[in-house]
């Protein structure tokens, strides 16, 4: 058992990963198309190999407790940092850590309880692996500051940065939870593990601090300041250990986005009993200071209720609670209620002072001496990452395409496709939509096909009805319409899947917070939690209803034109025998129709050249978007400056100029071409006019005008439905991917949850039946040296003095002097195969005192 009256953190043990370099050169193998895995393998290696390094290797292994450990942990901090801007969070491997408290080489060191041995949690996500690595950083430093030999100067300097060191981790922790990628989207942080949701690190947080601010009032009490000053820092200690406990139980219990996580009772003991103490110190010296001032009610007053104070610590019970801490209260117990007895008789004999109730004493105001520091390399250590002095080596995997090039290169990629579809396509359809309702409307160029050529088939509709043959006809729209409906189907299973087992989750959650309670059941309701993958669920279902109407409406029209296109399927002959001839006989113009009619075939062919235009002026902006290509200029900036990263906005004013580049010459194009369509549609109207004069009263004529309008309509109808039924394919293969990355996060989320709530079904059995501890610290005589000793309040060093004539107790232990290292105590009492990995720490020196004039700060 160590002697030390301060606690470190519990490690995070991990299991090696042995394939963790094979893992990472098959991703890039399979999921990159601009590197070579061969590029990365030896970064990946080196990566495997930092990791063992600095966690330790085999099954539950932990950091040792050093200062290379510090700058191992931190050079594999960093490149996990850098390795999230080329690989994604979610990642193929799975990083498995144990809770907090679960393994015997992993518990705080100067206690010796677990909660249960439990199976590593492994998450897919780089962003866990960061955070447990920064958590046992944070824990590295507290344990370094536990086992300092706070004896002289530079041991309780080095001690208290220890402590806010790893304070100030915990703090960048607590800065990044909200931030970070969740285990599947939309899922809610109840998902992530509850060792390393906020309450928790809230709670260690604020013990470093406690313990902080513990070595700074201890030196002040070495330096002798006044009364006053300790008790505002004794008062601070206390509260520090209070917002701990209260955090401890609040991570306990759980909250609305945590499970609860099973913080070890002894722990929470430990905090209770710390807090009464040095509120009770608190009190009893601002007692000397009033004693001083004569103020003999106010004396009382606070010595009555450090009494309070400490009567409450010792009826907390002593399982869990280091034997210097209870040997410090009982100490400071006995002064304090020596002084007691004596103010109280003198006040009796003498004063005659009403004690001043504890609702009514001045307040104290408590001095911080502490804060949280974060590691300068741990605030930006993309900027520590490179070779020269003071640096943490090279960034790994650099060969692979940053991943925030790779979403820039997306997002360009969207933009030009969205540009594409909403300004080019889109915009010339309209036009021959146009076009087309116009020439219908004046039912060319079928009444000019019926004057001029009334016998037989028109040239143009056997040029329509090659076209149709060429893209296969009916056959190949009924295919079409075949494979649509079959992916609409898959579409359809999938989010129906999706959305079955929400309900299933929704229910079976139900049902456990009605067996349970909703006060004991404290996971969020399904409800909220689900609410992201329901509403993305619903989006989807609606995308796919809509595209139903689609697919209806393109059915209706080939029902309406099934008939007439396979006339054009039958060939020239069927065709011939649908058109009935005119009377070639009776067809006479007159000149001005004669003009017209000649005058309306030029405008008919000059409008099919601009819409043959426009359509080349399409394809020519589709090989444009394919060819508009900024991954070169992308990949330069990132050589040339590989560990700085402005972010998406940054890149914003190039996206712009690119997609100015690219649009405004067929932007200006489509406005001309509108332009020069209106004038010839102008210029047909008037001439439709005159020429339409003639067929009046001819029926003949009529019939086949009429004949071979369906002809032209059928074709534009043709290529409308093939047009739609390729967009369809291509809409439903885009959903059945987005509709399969929902199922697998609904599988995933479900799957969590009810691991969750397995996991709080446990918790609740437990808390109903709880099981002794199975470690506990045993008592043992505190050591004892002769000559002057140190007030139990100080917690400082047994070989320390006691004050003189308000001594507040008999000496507290010496936190490192003289006793073995926490490491190798712990190790003593729970075997443990880590062993091998635990060093000692060197041993206090013995024969220090006050005299050798340690002065504070």
């Amino acid at each position: 058992m160590s002697a030390n009256n301060l606690l470190a953190l519990p490690l995070k043990a991990t299991d090696s990963l042995p394939s963790l370099a094979d893992e990472i050169i098959a991703f890039v193998a399979s999921a990159s198309e601009t590197t070579h895995p061969a590029a990365v393998e030896e970064d990946a290696r080196a990566l495997q190999a930092l990791r063992e390094k600095a966690l330790g290797a085999g099954e539950a292994a932990v950091p040792l407790v050093n200062l290379a450990t510090l700058t191992d942990l931190t050079r594999y901090y960093a490149q996990l940092t850098f390795a999230k801007s080329r690989l994604p969070a979610s990642f193929p491997v799975s990083f498995p850590w144990y809770p907090l408290f679960s393994t015997p080489s992993a518990l705080p060191l100067a206690l010796g309880s677990f909660s249960t041995v439990s199976a590593p949690v492994a998450l897919p996500d780089l962003d866990y692996e960061r955070l447990a690595v920064l958590y046992n950083l944070a824990a590295v430093h507290a344990a370094l500051g536990t086992e300092r030999r706070r004896t002289d100067q530079e041991g309780i300097k080095a001690a208290i940065a220890s402590y806010q060191n790893a304070a100030g981790t915990l703090s960048l922790l607590l800065d990044q939870l909200g931030d970070l990628h969740r285990p599947s989207p939309g899922a809610s942080p109840s998902i992530w593990p509850a060792d390393l949701a906020r309450p928790t690190i809230e709670a260690l947080r604020d013990l470093c601090l406690a313990q902080a601010q513990e070595v700074a009032w201890q030196k002040a009490v070495m330096d002798r300041l006044k009364n006053g000053s300790v008790a505002k820092l004794a008062l601070r200690v206390a509260e520090f250990y209070q917002q701990a406990q209260q955090a401890a139980n609040l991570a306990r219990a759980g909250t609305g986005s945590s499970a609860p996580f099973p913080f070890p009772e002894d722990i929470s003991r430990y905090l209770a009993v710390k807090a009464a103490h040095f509120t009770a110190v608190a009190q009893y010296r601002r007692s000397i200071d009033d004693l001083g001032a004569n103020r003999y009610g106010d004396e009382l007053g606070r010595l009555q209720l450090a009494d309070q104070q400490l009567k409450q610590a010792v009826a907390l019970g002593k399982s869990g609670v280091p034997l210097p801490v209870l040997s410090d209260l009982k100490s400071l117990q006995k002064t304090v209620s020596e002084n007691l007895a004596r103010a109280t008789k003198d006040n009796d004999l003498i004063y005659l002072a009403t004690p001043t109730p504890s609702s009514v004493l001045p307040s104290i105001v408590s001095a911080t001496l502490v804060k949280p520091v974060i590691p300068p390399e741990l605030a930006s250590p993309l900027k520590y990452l490179h070779s020269q002095g003071g640096g943490l080596g090279k960034p790994l995997l650099e060969a692979l395409v940053p991943k925030e090039t790779l979403e820039i290169l997306s997002l360009w990629e969207d933009r030009k496709k969205t540009w594409l579809a909403d300004k080019v396509t889109s915009t010339a359809r309209e036009l021959d939509a146009v076009s087309t309702a116009c020439l219908t409307e004046l039912q060319l160029p079928a009444a000019l096909d019926a004057v001029q050529q009334p016998l037989g088939v028109p040239s143009a509709i056997l040029t329509k009805a090659a076209a149709i043959k060429s893209e296969g006809g009916i056959a190949r729209l009924e295919a079409m319409m075949k494979d649509v409906r079959r992916v609409a189907e898959v579409n359809r299973k999938l989010l129906q899947e999706s959305e079955d087992l929400i309900v299933e989750e929704s229910a079976d959650d139900a049902a456990r917070r009605a067996e349970h309670g909703s006060r004991r059941w404290t996971l969020s309701p399904s409800s909220e939690i689900a609410a992201p993958l329901a509403q993305r669920a619903g989006q989807l279902s609606s995308f796919l209803r809509t595209a139903a109407q689609s697919d209806s409406t393109v059915r209706a029209n080939f029902g309406e034109w099934q008939k007439v296109l396979e006339i054009f399927d039958a060939g020239q002959d069927a065709i011939a025998r649908a058109i009935p001839s005119g009377d070639a006989s009776n067809v006479s113009l007159a000149a001005p129709q004669v003009a017209a009619a000649r005058d309306l075939r030029a405008l008919l062919d000059e409008l099919e050249g601009v819409q043959a235009a426009r359509r080349r002026l399409v394809e020519a902006a589709r090989t444009a978007v394919a060819q508009a290509d900024i991954r070169t200029r992308l990949l330069s900036d990132h050589a040339a400056s590989p560990t700085s990263s402005g972010g998406l906005a940054s890149f914003e004013p190039l996206l712009e100029a690119e997609m100015k580049n690219l649009a405004e010459p067929y932007e200006r194009e489509l406005l001309a071409s509108d332009s020069h369509q209106q004038d010839i549609l102008s210029n047909i109207k008037a001439l439709h006019e005159v020429f339409v004069q003639h067929r009046r009263g001819q029926a003949s004529m009529r019939e086949r005008e009429e004949a071979l309008q369906r002809f032209d309509t059928a074709h534009v109808k043709y290529f409308d439905m093939l047009t739609n039924l390729k967009e369809g394919l291509k809409f439903y293969a885009d959903l059945s991917k987005l509709a399969g990355e929902l199922r697998d996060s609904v599988k995933t989320f479900v799957h969590a949850r009810r691991n969750e709530a397995d996991n709080l079904e446990h918790a609740l059995a437990s808390r109903d039946v709880q099981p002794p501890h199975p470690l506990t610290v045993p008592e043992q005589a505190p050591r004892t040296r002769a000559g002057p000793q140190a007030p139990a309040e100080t917690q400082t060093p047994r070989r320390a003095t006691r004050s003189s004539a308000r001594s507040d107790g008999t000496g507290g232990h010496n936190p490192s002097a003289s006793t073995p290292s926490r490491l190798s105590a712990r190790h003593a009492a729970i075997p443990s195969r880590q062993d091998s990995r635990v060093q000692q720490v060197e041993p206090a020196e013995e024969g220090w005192s006050p005299a050798q004039g340690i002065r504070f700060g």
